[in-house]
Formats: C-alpha cells, sequence, structure tokens
C-alpha cells in the first residue's frame, strides 16, 4: 500500500524500515500470488496500472481493519499495565519533549513512560506499538487520528557571525536569492519539510536557489554554515542552543510549522487519558 503512494521503492522502504531487496521481495511474492504484475517499473520510476489502481482501495481496507483488531487486542491487554508508549522522531528532541515527559512522571510516579524514537511514529501509531506520537507537521495528515498542537515552530537563516546580515532581526526572502544555500534533507535523500516550504517559497518569488551541500544532520549543515561555505535554512527550534559563531535571524514574513501530538480517537486505557489531559493543561 505504501509502495502505491510514494511509488518510490527507496522511499517506501525507509518508512517501513526495510531494505530495498526485502521489500522488492514482498512485492514480488504478492504479485506471484495474485498471478499478476502490480507496478509498471522502470529503471527510474514505479508507476500504477490498471491492476494496482482496483486493488489499492481494498487493501487500505485491509491494512485498516487488521490495525483495528490490533487495536482492540492491545488494549486488552495493556488496559491496566500502567505503561504508555510515546514514539517521536529523533530531531524532535529539540523541542522540549524530553522535559515535557519528565514532568508528567513528576505528576503521575505511579505512571511508566516507554519513549520510542523512531523515523516513522505514525507507523507505530498505526500498529498499536504505542500510545502517542510526536510528529511533524509532514506526518500529520492522517485523518484515524486527534491531534494536538505541541510546538510552533519559524523557519529562519542560519548566517556565519561576519555576514552582513548577521545582526539583522529579520530577513526577506529578496536579500537572500543570491546566497549560497546548504540546505536540509531527510533520511530517504528527498528535502525535509522546513526545506521544501523554502523552495516553494523561491518558487514563488521567481528564483532558483544555489545549492552547493545537503546534509541529514542538523549539526553537519551547522558546520558547513561555521566554515563559511553558504548560509543555512532551517526551522529555529531545530538549532542546538549553545552552537557559537552562527547568527539566527527569522524570516519576514514568518514562515511557521507545527508539532503535534497523534493519538488513537478512543483511548481505553486510564493511563493514556490521564496523560492526554496532562497535555491538554500543559498547552492551554
Amino acid at each position: 500500500m505504501s509502495l502505491a503512494e510514494t511509488c518510490s521503492f527507496q522511499e517506501t522502504a525507509a518508512r517501513m524500515n526495510l531494505s530495498q531487496s526485502s521489500l522488492t521481495k514482498h512485492i514480488h511474492k504478492l504479485e506471484e500470488e495474485l498471478n499478476l504484475s502490480l507496478f509498471d517499473r522502470s529503471t527510474r520510476s514505479v508507476t500504477l496500472n490498471e491492476y494496482s489502481r482496483a486493488f489499492y482501495p481494498y487493501a487500505k481496507q485491509i491494512v485498516e481493519i487488521r490495525q483495528e483488531a490490533s487495536a482492540i487486542l492491545y488494549d486488552m491487554a495493556h488496559k491496566d499495565a500502567g505503561i504508555l508508549n510515546i514514539a517521536y522522531m529523533p530531531i524532535l528532541g529539540q523541542y522540549g519533549l524530553i522535559e515535557t515527559l519528565s514532568s508528567f512522571t513528576e505528576r503521575f510516579p505511579d505512571h511508566t513512560i516507554h519513549t520510542i524514537e523512531s523515523y516513522q511514529p505514525v507507523s507505530l501509531l498505526k500498529a498499536r506499538k504505542c500510545d502517542f506520537a510526536f510528529v511533524s507537521e509532514e506526518d500529520a495528515h492522517d485523518q484515524n487520528f486527534n491531534k494536538l498542537i505541541y510546538q510552533t515552530d519559524y523557519l529562519a537563516a542560519i548566517l556565519p557571525s561576519s555576514h552582513p546580515l548577521a545582526n539583522e532581526k529579520k530577513v526577506t526572502l529578496a536579500q537572500l536569492k543570491d546566497e549560497k544555500f546548504i540546505l536540509h534533507s531527510s533520511q530517504t535523500g528527498s528535502p525535509h519539510e522546513e526545506t521544501v516550504k523554502f523552495l516553494a517559497l523561491c518558487k514563488e518569488a521567481g528564483f532558483e536557489p544555489n545549492i552547493v551541500a545537503e546534509s541529514e544532520f542538523t549539526n553537519s549543515v551547522l558546520r558547513h554554515v561555521k566554515s563559511r561555505r553558504g548560509i543555512a535554512v532551517l526551522n529555529r527550534l531545530h538549532i542546538p542552543s549553545d552552537v557559537s559563531d552562527i547568527s539566527i535571524v527569522n524570516f519576514s514574513p514568518s514562515v511557521h510549522s507545527y508539532i503535534y501530538l497523534l493519538y488513537s480517537r478512543k483511548l481505553s486505557s486510564p493511563y493514556a487519558r490521564d496523560f492526554l489531559h496532562f497535555m491538554v493543561e500543559t498547552l492551554s
């Protein structure tokens, strides 16, 4: 089902924490069982054919029914366990998440929290391997879950401290269009959410940015900036507070993004309800 949505073996394998070869074997096995090909493949792309388009809605229903059944069994097995499983993307550690969970534990010392760092927290939530998931804006579109805004972040230009604009309070895109850029990429090698927003802004402004480097890791992006290879565009709260020799300047107008808390529509565990009430109180 995921391959039908992404049309990319690389991205689908990353989402499912599989190697591309393992994913290919799964697809081949399914096609052998059905005795037909579900995808039209070329050396560079995967496209849906008439069979996969017909099969997709049924496959989606099968997955949803399985997830619903798993959810019922999970709730039956864990409703009295007193353990909350909470998943989050590694990069979200910069958003005060650990401190928030510690505050909950202090208020509810009888509740045990088990945290899971994962690049695919929504997949864990769907599989009922966690009770709550903290996710970025791009992963918060699943209508099967409720969501709360946990944090609001803002796009910022990261400049070497010696840059002529380093002491400005705000900077416009027009002031930066001739710069060299270091951008953030995701685990799959595709642009990160903040990079997608920045590129959309550039397209709207009618210019193509001069990109000299891309990196999955924030620290690597910042090292490029400190070495004066160019400037970076990151969400402000992604940047560690103890980094020196850089200047962080907000965009004008502001470009914001959200971090969400996702959870199931029905929380049968009293411990999960306690956590939700705590989060609503904390965020209000």
